[in-house]
């Protein structure tokens, strides 16, 4: 007789993978915003470390749920990258209407 963890059986559902899913795009999503910040010498440097700061810890969030640890993904790393983006729109703010560098791509 063939014998099945059930918590392994439930780690792999559809919901799991996507979340796994989901973690691997936002790793890699946060390669671009990295490379940038690198690479920019004005105000863009703080806007992309932001950014690439809050993908890299939205992208932790999807890794803890899948690992089975919510509480934490949804408590703690939710919640910090919401807050990351909160600070990206107020620097964004910021910078688009106090410097007299225009944000120009």
């Amino acid at each position: 007789m063939l014998r099945v963890n059930l918590n392994n059986l439930a780690r792999m559902s559809d919901g799991n993978l996507l979340h796994l899913g989901s973690a691997v795009l936002m790793f890699a999503a946060a390669i671009v915003p990295i490379y940038l910040s690198l690479r920019l010498k004005s105000n863009f440097r703080i806007l992309t470390v932001l950014l690439a700061v809050f993908i890299f810890v939205h992208g932790i969030y999807h890794l803890a749920y899948y690992a089975g640890e919510e509480v934490l993904g949804e408590g703690f790393f939710r919640t910090i990258s919401i807050v990351v983006l909160i600070i990206f729109g107020i620097a964004f703010i910021y910078i688009s209407r106090f410097k007299k560098e225009k944000l120009i791509v």
